[in-house]
């Protein structure tokens, strides 16, 4: 298999490969790279560390890429460049590439740069070379491949390398044109790899501060994105650096596309050749990615120079790289602007059009956005449209993703179309076609939940403990209908016990399925639902069919249970079936839930399955009883999280086990009301705990893991209502506690008086509601002084995963109606708390939702903001009781946690909102709370009264607005530096007219700070002691760095220069 031959060979060269200078050569923490050091000789030698990657492992070891690459930061130009150049390495087994890498190095280290040694005319003679992998090893078809030293890359033919001096030196002219457009725009930007048409490598970096983007604080806190980091825009070139010229050409000769696109967040405005090789390392579904990765996720987000997921990365991406050089055609030729581009692109997509049809002037209307005209001109500027000199690709891609990212709430997440709306939402979300909602819904398409899990834990958590209550009590008024989930038929599952959900007053509720889902997708079942027997063989960890059948396939789930033992009952997935055996994955336990329990290590097969004929013995657990951190290869089992006293059930090795299997092959539209609430209930018991899922996704290194990838332990069933759970609430929630070191930290804000209550913030309703709500206040108080007021309401817990989604209602009575037909409120916490315990449940009941819950949620209350103008409710003694639903919408909701997670200390708000004093409501100390200002939208905000506690703000540039801290830029590469401003090439003579090219100089944009020119006093600056020594090569190396600076000086705005 290739990635077996890729470790066997890696594995040989550890063994044999030696160099003077090379030494410490292992595998790399990514699949398929290794790594190793290399000391340059010289007063002082240097150690740098040389990285290879094998883009594809698949293609391993006849038609794969390498990409070579140094992490140091001290390395010399000659060796950077002798990198770039390197010429090809593909398909080389491992030792031969190590041996030109190192050969390339040593070439460069003691050869001439005028003529540099080429090292692809030396023999390569290795000893101890590896033999070839045996085809037990090797499938039949990289077996014949084996006679192929390598498969050269595929370039196209008119884009050959331009190796005249003439044209190369153009090329650096046109590059340095295309960038400093950028830089001249308001953009950082930079490279990364060689810009030469021989350079395996050219990354170009563009980016901006999320703090002049023009985004709100609201927007900025519910997109997870810190003003003081960056947007950047990776543009990846396999050919060295083109024009865009030359790029479109490729794009109307249908050739292979020679660009790539990525884009996310920085600390600073270059991310490392590191990470951004890796961002272009696409992972595949079904690959599994390396056990050696499980922390490098995390150094990834947390390194200065990593390169950080954009919660909609996943369609910006795509956006870009599908259609971005299409939509730059369709202006060119049709003189259109971005809006009528994109509409014609969606409209003649997979369409035969004649020129001689003539063009709708429809595409050719002027675009308005209420939103656009209140973004700066960094975002909205159109560099296309307003073209005096060549175009710029890099500043056009940039802009072009301003455009969605800024205003990604006014595009369709699936087809990026505009969304028709008069209200500015905080989540973007899919427009009214069926077949963008089945898509968002059904095949993830639009912003990963894996971002939410990732970001937001406690909110998926308290999500999916919602709909687990709703669907125990069957009161679920929507359903994952549409999304072609099948499910084993819930008439042959076995019932699992769920204490504390009565079915006492709570009968279903009719169920509404959106017309855009309803049984548009369905697929009709072949057969009725049976139930399966079958030998279990607990040794070998596979169930053995009657002959003649072949009723499973791989990746097939399926539940089984061994007849007669009812805590012997499990799901899984078929990983190999050879009729009549059939080999499965590792097990999701099925048991009781009226104890937490923990399957002793030896009643359960190992992570991995043994093959057939091999032995399982107890799963590796590291010392100290903590499970391993889950991946792909050692999948975490779902009964880790539970606790069994030694009654547990076990497996007799050896002994064939009567079983019977049910395949999940039902579809869920077919199923009736209570079966599907049931089923949710079913799979949602399968899912590991959200800790584990983020566990699992930080673990991943590399672009495109998503839940639907754990593929041996969640089911597509699970991962399908999981995602439904998450994509359907388009309420934007936020978490106002966070967890750290263990407990949980407040924030300020947090509303007061309200201890041991866990909070999470509503940013944002659901558009639709918060435009009704946010009207109902312009109209009714708009002008008053108090146009709102705040107050509690409490629901049962099987109530919230529908409030969360459509708001209050009163349709159903579920504790009478005294004080008239509305929604009740109350100003004393103590009240709503009653009326959010269950049927027979009280305070002390304990916990009996979600079995997974690291929260274990028993009880929520809701603070809800309400129109101010209580001589028009039904009551407002003893109770607030409001019949107009658009008056009403939740701002916090506070939930009480049985787990064991401490809070930490409150911490009160600098800015609270002032509340109307007739109506203030007290918290659980019984004194009135105070509310954060954050809590009402920017735009609404009254004046806030300040607490007179916090943190100083920080200093503001002379001039600027109180908001807008200044944020210190990090210092630019001096190869940037020198790409932009180097004037020392020019064209030859003959082609030049004897004139030397020049860069007209960038205009100075006014200064942004007070400091004023000439009144420093330069005796007052500290100094450095002169050196004791200096060599000739240290002191033109410090006058290259001081010519720079001042070149910087002259070419950037001193605010930005810091």
């Amino acid at each position: 298999m290739p990635r077996k031959a890729f470790v066997a060979d890696l594995q040989h060269a550890v063994e044999h490969f030696s160099h003077p200078g090379a030494f410490e050569l292992a595998a790399g923490v990514e699949d398929g790279s290794l790594t190793f050091k290399y000391e340059l000789q010289g007063p002082p030698p240097v150690v740098i560390v040389v990285q290879a990657l094998v883009t594809d492992v698949g293609d391993y070891p006849s038609s794969h890429m390498y990409m070579i690459y140094t992490t140091s930061e001290n390395v010399p130009a000659h060796i950077s460049t002798a990198l770039e150049d390197i010429g090809t390495l593909d398909g080389l087994p491992v030792s031969q590439m190590l041996a030109k890498v190192v050969k390339v190095i040593d070439t460069a280290t003691v050869g001439s740069q005028d003529s540099p040694h080429d090292v692809d005319e030396d023999s390569l003679e290795l000893d101890d070379a590896p033999s070839e992998p045996s085809e037990a090893e090797l499938s039949e078809d990289a077996a014949s491949d084996m006679d192929e030293d390598w498969s050269p890359r595929l370039v196209n033919s008119f884009l050959a390398p331009r190796t005249s001096g003439s044209v190369r030196l153009s090329s650096n002219a046109r590059i340095r044109s295309d960038l400093r457009i950028a830089k001249a725009a308001g953009f950082r930007v930079g490279y990364l790899g060689g810009l030469s048409d021989e350079a395996e490598l050219c990354i170009i970096t563009i980016s901006v501060r999320v703090s002049k983007l023009g985004i709100s604080e609201e927007a900025m806190q519910a997109w997870h994105m810190d003003p003081s980091k960056y947007v950047i825009l990776l543009i990846r070139y396999t050919a060295g650096y083109r024009s865009l010229e030359e790029l479109l050409n490729v794009r109307t000769s249908n050739q292979a596309p020679i660009i790539a696109f990525r884009v996310g967040l920085s600390h600073q405005y270059k991310v490392s050749m590191e990470h951004a090789v890796k961002a272009f390392v696409d992972v595949k579904k079904h690959d599994k990615p390396s056990m050696n990765t499980d922390t490098m996720h995390d150094e990834d987000r947390n390194s200065p120079k990593g390169l950080q997921p954009l919660f909609v990365g996943r369609p910006l991406e795509d956006l870009l790289n599908e259609r971005l050089l299409a939509l730059i055609d369709y202006r060119n030729n049709f003189g259109m602007a971005w809006q009528g581009a994109e509409a014609w692109y969606i409209d003649h997509q997979g369409s035969n059009w004649s020129t001689n049809e003539g063009i709708d002037g429809k595409y050719y209307g002027a675009e308005f956005s209420a939103r656009a005209a209140t973004l700066p001109g960094l975002v909205t500027n159109d560099h296309l449209g307003k073209l005096t000199m060549k175009p710029s690709l890099p500043l056009i891609a940039m802009q072009f993703t301003l455009r969605h990212l800024v205003r990604c709430t006014e595009f369709c997440l699936v087809c990026h179309s505009r969304v028709e709306t008069d209200f500015e939402a905080l989540k973007p979300y899919v427009c009214s076609k069926p077949l963008c909602l089945y898509q968002y819904m059904a095949f993830g398409f639009g912003p990963s939940i894996e971002h939410d899990i990732i970001s937001q834990p406690h909110v998926v958590d308290l999500l999916i403990s919602f709909c687990y209550c709703g669907a125990a009590a069957g009161r679920l008024k929507h359903l994952p209908d549409g999304m072609s989930l099948s499910v084993p038929a819930p008439s042959l599952m076995p019932p699992v016990p769920r204490p504390g959900h009565s079915s006492r007053n709570t009968a279903p509720v009719e169920v509404e399925t959106p017309k855009q889902l309803k049984k548009s997708y369905a697929i009709k079942p072949t057969h009725p639902p049976k139930a399966y027997k079958a030998k279990f063989d607990p040794k070998n960890w596979e169930i053995i069919l009657d002959p003649g059948e072949t009723l499973l396939y791989p990746n097939q789930w399926i539940f089984v249970k061994v007849l007669g033992k009812m805590d012997q009952q499990f799901h899984c997935k078929v990983i190999e079936a050879m009729h009549p055996a059939v080999r499965l994955g590792p097990p999701i336990e099925c048991v009781s839930r009226e104890t937490r329990i923990e399957l002793v290590e030896n009643t359960r097969p190992s992570a991995s399955p043994a093959p057939r004929g091999g032995s399982t013995g107890p799963s590796s657990r590291p010392s100290g009883g903590k499970d391993p951190a889950p991946s792909p290869n050692r999948p975490m089992m779902a009964n880790t999280l539970y606790s069994l006293s030694s009654s547990t059930a076990t497996y007799t090795p050896g002994k064939l086990e009567e079983v019977e299997f049910i395949i999940y092959d039902q579809n869920f539209d077919d199923l009736e009301t209570l079966p599907k609430q049931s089923t949710i209930c079913m799979l949602l018991d399968t899912l590991p705990s959200v800790d584990e899922m983020k566990v699992y996704l930080s673990s991943q290194s590399g672009k495109g893991m998503t839940i639907a990838s754990w593929q041996d332990r969640i089911s597509p069933a699970a991962a399908g209502v999981l995602r439904w759970i998450i994509a359907s609430n388009r309420s934007c929630i936020v978490e106002v506690d966070t967890l750290k070191d263990g407990s949980l930290s407040a924030s300020e804000e947090r509303v007061t008086n309200m201890p041991q209550w866990m909070q999470f913030r509503f940013a944002q309703g659901a558009p639709d509601k918060e435009q009704r709500f946010v009207q109902s206040i312009r109209d009714i108080t708009g002008q008053s002084k108090h146009p709102s007021l705040y107050a509690w309401h409490g629901s049962p817990l099987h109530n919230w995963h529908s409030i969360v989604r459509e708001g209050l209602h009163f349709q159903d009575t579920a504790h009478g109606r005294a004080y008239g037909h509305g929604v009740y409120h109350s100003l004393n916490v103590q009240t709503s708390i009653g009326y959010s315990q269950g049927i027979g449940q009280s305070i002390s009941s304990g916990y009996s939702g979600w079995p997974q819950s690291s929260l274990q949620i028993s009880h929520a209350v809701a603070l809800n903001e309400i129109v101010n103008a209580p001589n028009q409710f039904v009551s407002k003694s003893p109770h607030l009781v409001v019949a107009q639903l658009d008056w009403i919408q939740t701002r916090y909701l506070f939930v009480q946690i049985t787990s064991s997670i401490p809070f930490g200390q409150e911490v009160a708000p600098k800015e609270v909102y002032v509340q109307d004093p007739g109506y203030t409501p007290t918290g659980s100390t019984h004194s009135q709370i105070a509310i954060p200002i954050t809590a009402v939208c920017k735009s609404r905000r009254p004046i806030a009264v300040k607490t007179g506690k916090g943190e100083k703000k920080l200093k503001v540039a002379k001039g600027a607005k109180e908001d807008d801290a200044i944020l210190l830029s990090d210092d630019t590469d001096i190869e940037d530096l020198q790409i932009l401003l180097s004037d020392d090439e020019q064209l030859p003579a003959s082609q030049s007219n004897g004139t030397k090219p020049t860069d007209k100089a960038l205009p100075k944009p006014p200064s942004l700070t007070d400091f004023v020119p000439g009144t420093l006093d330069p005796t007052s600056l500290p100094l450095m002691d002169p050196p004791p020594f200096a060599t000739t090569a240290a002191t033109k190396a410090l006058q290259r760095e001081l010519s720079s600076t001042l070149k910087s000086q002259d070419s950037q705005p001193p605010h930005e220069l810091g």
